[in-house]
């Protein structure tokens, strides 16, 4: 069974990525993506882990913003995109905004079991929950935000 400290703080320090430490022993991550133009863009994640909430078995938790919800975001385009994950899935959660009011937000979110996980796929779950919030920030909600 993997770690999940020590898996993202080994692979943040491989990348050169910047983590955080949360309350509620939650980890982020800010996963640096390489655009074709040679820039890039960057998406935030958070980790941690949910005791028995795969049929009783811990699960690590994925979650990366897309952006607030509102009336206006196209729901079919969006869940027909959130196609692009092959682990992760996308949903609408409770939040707060930058001021810090309430709103709902888009996330893209994944929840393997534990001890079922390696390290590579971890690694890859990672990824792809940053990968698709971010696309998903870019095309629905104005580029990169979060």
């Amino acid at each position: 069974m993997i770690d999940l400290k020590e898996v993202l703080t080994e692979y943040a320090a491989e990348k050169k990525y910047k983590t955080k430490e949360l309350d509620g022993g939650k980890l982020g991550i800010d996963i640096a993506m390489k655009l074709k133009d040679g820039t890039f863009r960057y998406q935030f994640v958070w980790v941690w882990v949910v005791p028995g909430r795969g049929k009783g078995k811990d699960c690590i938790y994925f979650t990366s913003r897309a952006g607030t919800y509102t009336p206006n975001v196209n729901l079919y385009q969006l869940v027909k995109e959130s196609g692009y994950g092959v682990y992760s899935t996308i949903t609408i959660v409770p939040d707060k905004d930058k001021e810090g009011n309430p709103c709902e937000t888009v996330v893209v979110q994944a929840s393997p079991v534990q001890e079922f996980l390696s390290k590579e796929e971890f690694l890859y779950i990672l990824w792809e929950v940053a990968e698709v919030a971010d696309i998903l920030e870019e095309r629905h909600f104005g580029g990169d935000a979060n």
